[in-house]
């Protein structure tokens, strides 16, 4: 240390020589220290484990997953003993399908399985946020009142524009989605119109104007759907006796949705005292004003009315919009290009899947319970997709099934039924687990396929998926309590 001061020394190695000091202090303390003795009698524990070791209670969680989905596989292939010989059969967990089975070589007409496919393709291609906006437009905004030349109301493709009256005939089902024409005829009237001094003209020109889909004509006999618009009012039928609620067959429909919709809000604009000199049809000039319009109820409420309550013509003028918003034309075979295209983009399996049309009324449609479980697993049951489909003794097509039962509020399903078809796919909750809920598709097709006995395979099928997990319980994997001896 050449240099330093005996000060500098010190305080360099004093330090470290008293926390020497102190240490030796401390063990040398410890040394010397009296412990009194614990007096207690040692525990005795019992000899042998309440849980023997190769309980189910001891399988862990992540094995307990895969034992539970292998139990589903026997659940699949005793659906499709039990079907027709033309059914597939698909489940899927945790976006995972577990078992798939089918005695078919190749797609399955889906009937109003179909409407699965639609919306979820316009889920994607046009937003859960989409509104149809309806619009009724002039040359120039009124003087004095008076609308000089024509009233254009011009349709946009909205499937649920209606009136009170049609809608009065649904009762306590009064509340699917829909837009009020009435609506649009007090937004006329406050915009200060008291006469229109040449016609109201439907204009249906955003689509085309083929009326039907590539349906059998007997479909179209059982007036399935109305006549296809972008401009339709009361799903293009002109009267629906109420001694026939609810009867498809009993309907009247319009040979020209666009007159019958321009005649229909004429006839509301008289009852609010506006003068009209007629109706026709035609299409708005390239420059006008708006005197008002209305929006439908978003996306995510119109595909709730097709897939709730199978809405043909809903589904329809889905497709027709989804070919425009693709840029094509408004067509039903665009509108299906359009699809296809969109599946394949999205992963969708689609060897075997054939789409002609958006409700499933043509026969020509092919679909595979792979597509639709991919459907699902992609939109997850909390969805705009998942949210839209009729409910277990709730809801649209499944309100009168499952009533009085476990599996009521449960099932959320999109069904599917024409003459050699019966269909079924959607989301089931567990029984024990109400956070878990199961993937399922189910087709079967027969031409002599029977109505009662395929019935009762689905929902045999849909209670055996409900006991999903079918392994130990949550509860059961819990460690035991202590045993008193």
């Amino acid at each position: 240390m050449i240099g330093m001061t005996v000060g500098q020394v010190v305080s360099r190695i004093l330090p470290p020589v008293l926390l020497g000091l102190i240490a030796l202090g401390a063990w040398q303390a410890a040394n010397r220290a009296d412990f009194d003795p614990i007096e207690a009698d040692a525990e005795v524990y019992a000899m042998s484990a309440p849980t023997p070791m190769l309980s189910a209670r001891r399988i862990p969680q992540s094995l307990r997953a895969p034992l539970s989905e292998d139990l589903l596989i026997p659940a699949v292939g005793s659906v499709i003993r039990k079907s027709p010989s033309m059914t597939c059969a698909s489940v899927a967990i945790s976006g995972r399908v577990v078992a798939e089975q089918s005695s078919s070589s190749g797609g399955l007409i889906p009937a109003s399985n179909q409407k699965l496919v639609t919306t979820y393709a316009a889920l994607g291609i046009l937003g859960p946020d989409h509104v149809f906006t309806t619009q009724v437009v002039a040359e120039a905004l009124p003087i004095d009142g008076v609308i000089q030349g024509n009233l254009y109301f011009v349709g946009s493709g909205d499937p649920f524009l209606v009136t009170d009256d049609w809608l009065a005939q649904y009762g306590s089902n009064a509340d699917r989605s829909h837009t009020r024409l009435e609506d649009l005829a007090d937004s006329i009237r406050n915009a200060g119109v008291t006469e229109i001094a040449g016609s109201v003209v439907g204009d249906e020109s955003r689509y085309d104007s083929e009326r039907y889909g590539p349906w059998d004509s007997r479909l179209i006999q059982q007036k399935q759907s109305g006549p296809l618009s972008a401009l339709t009012v009361n799903e293009g039928f002109v009267d629906w006796p109420a001694q026939f609620q609810n009867s498809f067959r009993q309907r009247s429909e319009t040979d020209n949705p666009p007159l019958h919709a321009a005649s229909v809000l004429a006839g509301l604009l008289q009852e609010r005292g506006i003068s009209i000199e007629g109706t026709e049809v035609g299409v708005a000039p390239p420059i006008t004003v708006t005197v008002a319009s209305i929006d439908s109820p978003p996306l995510t409420d119109t595909i709730t009315h097709v897939n709730s309550y199978s809405s043909n013509i809903g589904a329809e003028l889905l497709l027709k919009e989804i070919a425009l918003a693709s840029g094509a034309l408004g067509t039903t075979a665009e509108g299906a290009q359009a699809i296809t295209r969109y599946l394949t983009n999205q992963g969708v399996p689609m060897t075997d899947v054939i789409v002609n049309d958006g409700s499933g009324l043509a026969e020509s449609d092919r679909l595979t319970c792979s597509a639709i479980t991919k459907i699902l697993i992609d939109s997850q049951f909390r969805s705009p997709l998942g949210d839209s489909l009729s409910i277990a003794s709730s809801r649209g097509s499944l309100a009168d099934r499952y009533v009085d039962t476990p599996l009521a509020g449960q099932v959320f399903g999109k069904t599917g039924s024409l003459r050699t078809v019966r269909a079924l796919s959607g989301f089931v909750q567990s029984s024990s687990e109400p956070e878990a809920q199961v993937i399922f598709s189910y087709i079967a097709n027969d031409e002599a396929i029977s109505n009662d006995e395929v019935l009762a395979v689905q929902e045999s099928f849909v209670e055996e998926l409900s006991k999903y997990p079918l392994g130990p319980s949550i509860e059961s994997l819990d460690p035991s309590e202590p045993i008193d001896n």
